[in-house]
């Protein structure tokens, strides 16, 4: 298998339940605290190790107690740190998050995530050409894509960026960009544009790959529009879906399938990953997806309805 790199984000995520959220001066019981690993980073590398890439994550942390418990379990993952920056003066990056009724307020601190930065990236470009496949969020500092993308690039990487939180990117840094992946909501943005879906894949072909949530995902192969459905399951948290879309798409790749195939298997392990609650806590392993092919595959040879 090819190897893997996914650079961005790692946060430590607080999570806070409650029946009613506080307004400004006010004091509320919460209902449940617990703490996650987030980032985007720090998720689809969970994502794609847990579905047997080989990966490892280009970020950084500070030097708190945060740092210390999210290596140990990033470690636990099976993904390799040995490039993992640590900074100092800099708290880990945090996320506090509200959730009340279907509800959330979300209010993040980036911290040392501000410095996977264009020094950084500089003093681990070398390794990262050992990479067959990198992948990039946009929660890091965009100048150190724009850097760094037309280095990998150069040397024939294949580059995925899951443009999010979405931002308008330039016209060359896209052109260097193997797969963009964008949801539904987000590709006018990024790609500054007001043309309509179905006009913008046309003239992106097999590059630009559109995420619309239970529908499917849909992609232009140049000759038409194709759509990949999403798998039928009762969904209990959506959190994480697009994360494990990215970590699965990229382990797809990174195994030589073709780029449909690839975004089946993305959709699969997206698909089981929303039948529980958490980001990464329902991240599935590979032989989550296997099952669920095999019993997809037996339900097709008795007559059934098809789960796609």
């Amino acid at each position: 298998m090819h190897r893997i790199a996914v650079v961005g984000s790692i946060n430590m995520d607080y999570f806070i339940e409650s029946e009613i959220l506080p307004k400004v001066g006010e004091t509320v019981l919460g209902e449940n605290f617990f703490l996650s690993i987030g980032g985007k980073g720090a998720n689809q590398a969970v994502a794609a190790a847990r579905l047997g890439g080989n990966v490892s994550l280009f970020g950084s942390v500070g030097e708190d107690e945060n740092s210390h418990i999210i290596i140990k379990k990033l470690e636990n993952e099976n993904i390799n740190l040995g490039n993992l920056q640590s900074v100092k003066g800099l708290p880990t990056g945090a996320a506090f998050i509200e959730l009340c009724q279907s509800e959330n307020r979300i209010i993040v601190v980036p911290g040392a995530n501000n410095s996977t930065n264009v020094d950084y990236v500089k003093n681990v470009a070398s390794e990262l050409l050992n990479y067959d496949v990198i992948v990039f969020q946009l929660e890091t500092p965009i100048e150190m894509i724009e850097y760094l993308v037309p280095l990998l690039n150069d040397h024939g990487k294949t580059i995925i960026l899951n443009p999010a939180p979405a931002q308008t990117l330039g016209e060359e840094l896209l052109k260097k960009i193997t797969y963009v992946t964008p949801n539904e909501h987000e590709y006018n943005l990024v790609f500054n544009t007001n043309l309509s879906m179905e006009e913008l894949l046309k003239k992106y072909p097999n590059k630009l790959i559109i995420t619309c949530g239970s529908e499917g995902v849909r992609f232009f192969d140049g000759k038409e529009i194709k759509l990949v459905p999403s798998i039928q399951v009762t969904p209990v948290d959506t959190t994480g879906a697009g994360d494990t879309f990215s970590g699965a798409f990229a382990v797809a790749v990174a195994e030589g399938n073709d780029l449909e195939d690839s975004i089946r298997f993305g959709n699969i392990a997206a698909g089981i990953s929303v039948t529980k609650k958490g980001a990464q806590t329902g991240m599935p392993k590979r032989n989550d997806v296997t099952q669920f092919v095999k019993e997809k595959e037996y339900k097709d040879e008795k007559g059934h309805t098809e789960a796609n």
